[in-house]
Parts: C-alpha cells; structure tokens; sequence
C-alpha cells in the first residue's frame, strides 16, 4: 500500500511577490552594498592622497595616552614614513602660522583633537584622523573609505 505525501500549504508573501523574486532582491541590495562599499574603498583613499610632495603632519595632545596609542598605531602603519608627527604643545607657533591656533595651547579648542596639516590645509577631528589613514598602509588605508559618511555623524563617533 501506497500512503499519500501530504501537502504543505506555501508561506503567504506580499501579493505578486513569489519566494524567488524576493530571494533575488534581497541578493540584489546585498549585491549593491558590497559593489558600494568595494568602490568607496578604492576610490575615497585615492582621493584623499596629498598632492605629490605635500608633507602630511599629524599633530597630537603629547600627554594623551589614546593620541600617544595612536601615534604609535600610524608609525608603524606607514612603512613609506610619509606621517610626520609634532606634539600641540611643542608646535604652538607653527600651528597659529598654519591656521590652527584655535587647537594649539591656549586656544579656544586646545587639546580637544588631533589635527592633520597637509600643505595648506587644515583638518581636524574625524577628519584629520581619516587622511592619515589614507596615506597609511593597507588594510588601514581601507578604513579611509569613511570619509564619504556626513562630518556630523564621523565626528559624533570620533568623540566617544
């Protein structure tokens, strides 16, 4: 004697979405992201590269123990040795110079951030911590990548 399967009734979905067409979705967006973020990390280290023989100068709180770790963290990340590195309270007068005295001792933001001078130009916070990892060896120059997130949102987490 034969005994009959029995049937399963198939899971309720949204109206004119069948199992495959919302697997293929799903994989679609998935598929979208890693396209996205594999660009952004080629793409966003590039750009933010200093022009040819522009120096990359990190400038930190040398009493911090965290900016003294991360000191370290980018010295042995950057085997080319294209981060140069100065403590704010060493540099006062060459950070007024450059257009950052609100940083430097005794400014209205002194010892608040580490803050990167490229050529002519001055970043600080996520900012300034973003460029040197652009300009550090890889898997660290990756991490650059987020640079394309809102300043709003990198430096609330660089705050923490």
């Amino acid at each position: 004697s034969r005994s009959k399967a029995r049937r399963v009734p198939a899971p309720k979905h949204a109206p004119g979405c069948t199992v495959t067409t919302m697997g293929v979705a799903r994989r679609s967006v998935v598929g979208a992201l890693v396209g996205a973020f594999s660009y952004a990390a080629w793409v966003v280290p590039e750009q933010l590269q200093p022009p040819p023989g522009v120096e990359t100068w990190l400038f930190f709180d040398g009493v911090c123990n965290l900016c003294d770790g991360f000191v370290n963290f980018v010295y042995f990340g950057d085997s080319a040795r294209r981060v140069r590195f100065g403590a704010v309270q060493k540099h006062t007068d060459l950070l007024r110079k450059r257009g950052a005295g609100r940083y430097a001792e005794g400014g209205e933001e002194a010892l608040t951030t580490v803050v990167v001078i490229q050529g002519d130009q001055v970043y600080v916070r996520s900012a300034a911590a973003l460029r040197v990892l652009a300009v550090m060896d890889q898997p660290w120059r990756t991490l650059s990548m987020f640079y394309f997130l809102p300043a709003a949102f990198r430096d609330a987490a660089y705050k923490l």
